[in-house]
């Protein structure tokens, strides 16, 4: 398989890492902070931001990263070029991919709302960034 790098647009990937970290940021605090923090046993979002170790957000923005290149070598490699196809390029992988690998440790573990809660920002993401490369072409 062959990926151009130097046929990605950059500014398209530099703007999908940003609204992926927009998004796991909105959905983490804004949305869902409380529940979140209580599924970790923490008492309010305050206590669990406080628990969180800083490299931590350095891992999420990592990953953010790796997320947005392989959407792009993905879109490339497929040819997406509509809102359409990067749509469902974006729902296959958050379904097939994201979910269906995370799913059965949270199952295991019974943590189900866990599970909903990370993997449905999971899908948010993913659906942004995928919107974004493939309009952005």
């Amino acid at each position: 398989m062959d990926i151009n790098f130097s046929d990605f647009n950059w500014a398209a990937v530099v703007v999908s890492v940003i609204a992926g970290q927009i998004i796991s940021t909105v959905w983490f605090v804004a949305l869902f902070g409380e529940p979140w923090a209580k599924e970790y046993g923490a008492s309010s979002k305050q206590q669990h931001t406080k628990e969180v170790p800083p490299y931590t957000y350095a891992v999420g923005a990592l990953c953010t990263f790796v997320l947005v290149l392989s959407i792009a070598a993905l879109q490339q490699r497929l040819g997406v070029d509509s809102a359409g196809e990067a749509l469902e390029l974006a729902l296959f992988i958050a379904v097939g991919f994201s979910i269906a690998t995370g799913l059965p440790g949270q199952a295991f573990l019974r943590r189900w709302r866990v599970a909903a809660l990370a993997y449905g920002s999971q899908a948010a993401m993913i659906v942004a960034v995928s919107l974004i490369l493939g309009l952005w072409r």
